[in-house]
C-alpha cells in the first residue's frame, strides 16, 4: 500500500513547528496595492511577488511611467503569482497554513538529490491539497513554480538525513518565514477597480 499522509497529520507538524519562530506564520498576508492609472473604460486587476527592492522599484515605475509598465514590464510566472493571490485572499489561518505548505513543498519535491526530501515533501503536498482542493482549490497541474524561491543553501538540504516528515516541515516554515521577510505580494488595481472595492467591500475579482 503506498504511503499517505492525511490534512490533519500535515497540520499538526505545522502547529508545532510554529513554536521555532517569532510570529505565527500563517498569519493574513498582506498585499501592497498599487493603483495605475488607465485609459476611460480600461481596467487592471492582478498580483505579482517581488523581492522587497524589486517591489519598490516597480512601484516608482509604475509612478513615473505606467506605460512602460503596461507594455514593456516581463510577467512574473503564472504559478507564483496564483500562490500570492491565493495567500491575499484566503480567509482563515488553516487555509494559509495549507497554501504555505502546498506551495513549498512542491518546491522541495523537486529537489531529488537529496535522500527522502523529495517523497515526504510530495506527501506534504498531496496532504494539503486534499483540504485545499475543495475551499480554494489548488494550482494547474502545468504550474510547476509555485513559490518565487527556495532560500535555503542547496549544501543545507544536502547535508540532512531526513527519516520522516518532521523536518521537511521545517525546511517549508523556514523558507516561508524568509519569503514572508525578503519578498512582497503587490495588488495590482485601476482607479475603477479602487473605487469598486471601496464601494462593495466584499466582493472579488479573481484571476
Amino acid at each position: 500500500m503506498l504511503e499517505q499522509m492525511k490534512w490533519q497529520e500535515a497540520r499538526k507538524l505545522w502547529d508545532l513547528g510554529q513554536y521555532s519562530f517569532p510570529r505565527s506564520l500563517s498569519a493574513p498576508v498582506s498585499a501592497d496595492t498599487v493603483q495605475i492609472e488607465c485609459n476611460p473604460g480600461s481596467r487592471i486587476f492582478g498580483y505579482d511577488w517581488l523581492e522587497n527592492t524589486e517591489a519598490e522599484k516597480r512601484k516608482k515605475l509604475i509612478e513615473k511611467n505606467p506605460l512602460e509598465f503596461l507594455y514593456f514590464t516581463k510577467p512574473s510566472n503564472k504559478g507564483t503569482i496564483l500562490t500570492a493571490r491565493l495567500l491575499a485572499e484566503c480567509e482563515t489561518e488553516e487555509e494559509r497554513a495549507a497554501l504555505w505548505i502546498a506551495a513549498n513543498a512542491r518546491e522541495l519535491s523537486e529537489y531529488g538529490t537529496v535522500k527522502n526530501l523529495g517523497h515526504y515533501a510530495n506527501l506534504l503536498y498531496l496532504a494539503a491539497c486534499e483540504f485545499l482542493i475543495p475551499r480554494c482549490g489548488v494550482w494547474h497541474h502545468a504550474m510547476k513554480k509555485l513559490v518565487p524561491a527556495v532560500m535555503i543553501p542547496y549544501s543545507v538540504l544536502d547535508s540532512m538525513i531526513i527519516k520522516d516528515a518532521a523536518p521537511v516541515m521545517g525546511l517549508i516554515q523556514m523558507n516561508t518565514f524568509l519569503l514572508q521577510n525578503s519578498w512582497t505580494i503587490l495588488r495590482y488595481a485601476s482607479a475603477a477597480d479602487e473605487e469598486s472595492a471601496r464601494l462593495f467591500p466584499h466582493s472579488r475579482t479573481l484571476l
